[in-house]
């Protein structure tokens, strides 16, 4: 489907792999211009390679979202490029134990640091990259800000998604606000929130590569989940990648305020 995104400049966080990876390379197939924002610069630019190749100027910078500083930076370094910023994705997440994909501590074994760690990249890094937008997109009176949330967030994913999932659901509550908010000005907020996505970490995991046991415990009750999915499949980064461009485009210039939930219809079930 065309979503007309030719011209459009969007910036995505975290996307040099995984869901994000695949959010940049659909808007760069799309037409966009696409800033590949990473704190792994030779992962972005990997990313920036293959969006060129599809004919776009896109560009990968590092910037950390939980630090102000370098995502206003990033921001200042797109205007400079690009002149206007229609779309942000903000995707960067964490979801790691020693750089293995799981949630972290238990909640009744965690300490302040581990919140602090978490909701800084879920929570506060959506807040600080809006934010730094904004001045733009009222300048514009237009623009789509997407938010990847969760459905951690509406439903429990396992005993250590209680602080990812506070995190998540913070992001849903923010994203109708915002939109309530900025409406009148002509920026539309959505929220698009991922089921069970096998990434290549996931990939790796079932291939034999991950020998953490926990790890491995993790992954097979979640993917157990897919016996209670409608549409009986574990999804792939492309299934969001979509819903993104939808919300991305003039298509849905309608629609603002809303969470979609992609995940095979499980919590329809």
């Amino acid at each position: 489907m065309d979503y007309n995104l030719k011209g459009k400049i969007a910036i995505v966080t975290g996307a040099a792999r995984g869901i994000g990876r695949g959010i940049a390379l659909t808007l760069s197939r799309e037409g966009a211009n696409v800033v590949i924002d990473d704190i792994d610069l030779d992962a972005a630019k990997l990313v920036e390679e293959a969006a060129r190749k599809l004919g776009t100027q896109s560009i990968a910078i590092k910037a950390d979202v939980t630090k102000p500083d370098e995502v206003r930076q990033m921001v200042k370094e797109t205007l400079e490029r690009f002149g206007r910023i229609d779309i942000l994705v903000n995707n960067a997440g964490i979801w790691y134990i020693d750089g293995e994909p799981v949630g972290h501590k238990l909640f009744k074994d965690s300490a302040e640091y581990d919140w602090s760690g978490e909701l800084g990249v879920t929570l506060y890094g959506v807040l600080n990259c809006s934010k730094a937008v904004l001045e733009t997109m009222l300048s514009q009176k237009s623009g789509s800000i997407i938010n990847i949330a969760s459905d951690a967030a509406r439903a429990p994913r396992g005993s250590r998604t209680t602080v990812y999932g506070a995190g998540k659901g913070g992001i849903i509550s923010f994203s109708r606000n915002l939109a309530y908010e900025l409406g009148p000005s002509g920026i539309r907020v959505n929220c698009v929130s991922p089921g069970l996505i096998k990434t290549s970490r996931g990939e790796a995991i079932e291939s034999g590569m991950v020998n953490n046991p926990e790890i491995l415990k993790f992954w097979q009750e979640a993917t157990a989940s897919v016996e209670r999915m409608p549409l009986h499949r574990i999804g792939v980064p492309q299934d969001i990648a979509n819903v993104v461009a939808f919300f991305a485009s003039d298509i849905s210039s309608y629609v603002t305020g809303q969470t979609l939930s992609v995940n095979a219809g499980l919590y329809m079930a």
